[in-house]
């Protein structure tokens, strides 16, 4: 049974279909306090406020269970960055964990009582700065429920307010620590050039995001993820035109994988360089790489 103490963040905009989706998935595991994360339509699009609306009138009608709704809504569109990190950040003013949910990812109801496990195992050991609910690399195996990687999904996931305390969504300190070439000798030189390219984006504002800066976080503390053995959080927002990060993603199966319920065992925190390699090799090989150095390539030529 699910320890409904644990607060869900719920991270909405203007996609009533796939809001309603997970909010079902939020309803059946019924948490005791619900924070409802929501940015103001554009101005001057009148689909935004129209959809924006039926988003947070959704979750108000149809919370019939005994819980706190807590609206953290915007009154000016401040755009992905903002919204959700500012909202990230006021939540965890208020509470010591969370688990978050934006409304693309629907949860197993497995997702729930693992995070909220673990989030107690682990809630003093700095080395440990997030729980997914995603594990990107299917053919990998451990034997174990879980294991603790550098790159853990934001699909699903939960985290301290010890470990958000440090976030900065503008990464001030990238020219120093770029200047430095710490990142290089962690992360592999190909790693490096897709994790540089990332960084600058969102220094420069070029990209409007907030994860990567989440990524930098945890790379810049040394901070480790857990990721579970299997997928818990089903992704339904790739090819959408409303898309804001999977418009041209390629889409894998991300099913629900049976996974072990609590009580789960607590491991040594120890970077499970197989998992990071596997990772690696999937998202960062050469193909990538190769795509990557033609695209830059392109750039010098004009």
């Amino acid at each position: 049974m699910a320890d409904r103490r644990v607060p869900v963040a719920f991270i909405t905009f203007n996609r009533p279909d796939t809001t309603k989706e997970v909010f079902a998935a939020i309803r059946a595991a019924a948490p005791e306090r619900l924070y409802h994360i929501s940015d103001a339509p554009r101005e001057g699009n009148a689909d935004d406020a129209v959809k924006v609306e039926e988003c947070r009138s959704y979750v108000r009608e149809h919370l019939d269970w005994d819980c706190e709704l807590v609206c953290v809504y915007a009154d000016k569109n401040m755009g992905c960055r903002e919204r959700v990190s500012s909202g990230i950040t006021e939540v965890l003013s208020k509470e010591e964990r969370i688990i978050i949910l934006e409304d693309d990812v629907v949860p197993s109801q497995a997702f729930f009582p693992y995070c909220e496990a673990l989030l107690e195992l682990y809630a003093d050991d700095p080395k440990v700065m997030m729980i997914s609910g995603t594990n990107l690399v299917r053919e990998w195996e451990s034997g174990q429920d879980y294991c603790f990687s550098c790159f853990p999904s934001v699909w699903g996931w939960a985290t301290w307010a010890r470990a958000w305390k440090d976030y900065d969504a503008s990464v001030r300190d990238w020219p120093e620590r770029k200047a430095s070439g710490e990142f290089k000798g962690i992360y592999g030189k190909k790693r490096y050039l897709f994790l540089k390219r990332d960084i600058e984006s969102v220094y420069s504002g070029k990209k409007d995001t907030w994860d990567i800066q989440w990524d930098y976080c945890r790379h810049s503390h040394r901070g480790l993820g857990i990721v579970p053995r299997g997928n818990m959080v089903r992704n339904i927002g790739f090819d959408r035109e409303d898309a804001t990060h999977t418009k041209s993603a390629t889409k894998e199966d991300f099913s629900y994988t049976a996974m072990a319920l609590p009580p789960y065992k607590k491991l040594p925190v120890i970077r499970d360089l197989a998992y990071d390699r596997a990772y690696l090799k999937k998202y960062f090989g050469l193909q990538k790489l190769l795509g990557f150095l033609k695209k830059k390539l392109e750039k010098i030529k004009k």
